[in-house]
């Protein structure tokens, strides 16, 4: 692989699928000419265009390299950052203080474009394979870049309704990722029950459904065993609507036996506590992952 950081122009590099190593979920051997385009924008800063098979159309995904990257080393750790509703792929990269720390990391950290697809297959939206898609871009990164594929030196984070994919997509998937960390995540939702005033989130039911049952299925809540062992942070905010929901979901982990960290912060469910949390959680994944 030719450095990014070497290249001073923009400039982009097409890869026939075909030829990617990986399992066989990259691609069917008829689409052999669809093209993955790995655009550079900055030193150490790539963004992916590639084709969805989940999802049947083109999507994008920004990959931050390494502080310390250079070529020949492999089996670099890797943290996969989900953004929350509103939000996309550059959230974070675009703000001149989170795209610094994001430039401090010393592991490769993989921005999905997620849109408003809450990381889940949707139970009524046949087309919305949103969790498959997540598993699609795991399988590319692995192929495109020399990132490790042991659990200890994986991880996955996100903010909002990113936290919450995040938690639900680490316990769907306990044998790919050692590290999970939510910020301000809706950790118990959806559920039929409301929670204290102030304290609750409306429901999309064109993408949840109605049913009580499904919406049990797709609450991280009720899944927590699946982290038994999982390092796992979870960043609230004093003053957030989903405040209730973190305090729960850290009561069900005690309730297991199940250790994490706790960090509250001050302010409501807003980007600045983001950029606030977003260092104390890529420290929280250095160290998890031995950097």
């Amino acid at each position: 692989m030719t450095s990014p950081v070497l290249r001073n122009l923009l400039i982009m590099i097409s890869v026939p699928i075909s030829l990617l190593a990986g399992t066989d979920r990259i691609a069917d051997p008829a689409t052999t000419d669809m093209k993955i385009e790995r655009v550079v924008h900055s030193p150490r800063i790539e963004e992916l265009v590639f084709f969805s098979e989940p999802l049947g159309r083109p999507m994008k995904a920004t990959v931050v390299l390494p502080a310390k990257y250079r070529d020949g080393i492999t089996d670099w750790p890797v943290l996969y950052l989900l953004h929350g509703r509103g939000r996309h792929h550059r959230s974070l990269v675009d703000p001149d203080d989170t795209r610094s720390s994001l430039l401090e990391a010393n592991f490769f950290t993989v921005l999905p474009q997620g849109e408003d697809g809450w990381y889940l297959d949707s139970p009524l939206i046949a087309g919305d394979r949103y969790s498959a898609h997540l598993t699609y871009l795991v399988d590319l990164v692995d192929s495109l870049y020399p990132v490790s594929r042991d659990r200890r030196k994986t991880g996955i984070t996100g903010w909002s309704a990113g936290g919450y994919g995040a938690v639900r997509y680490a316990e769907v998937h306990p044998e790919r990722f050692g590290t999970v960390a939510s910020i301000i995540g809706l950790l118990d939702f959806p559920r039929p029950e409301t929670l204290p005033e102030g304290q609750n989130y409306t429901v999309p039911r064109e993408r949840f459904g109605d049913d009580p049952a499904e919406w049990r299925r797709l609450n991280p809540i009720h899944h927590t065993h699946q982290l038994q062992n999982t390092g796992i942070l979870i960043v609230a905010a004093d003053q957030a609507f989903d405040l209730t929901m973190n305090v729960r979901f850290a009561g069900k982990l005690s309730e297991l036996g199940i250790d994490f960290e706790w960090r509250l912060l001050q302010g409501e469910h807003k980007f600045e506590v983001v950029a606030t949390a977003l260092p104390i959680v890529l420290d929280f994944m250095a160290d998890r992952f031995g950097e």
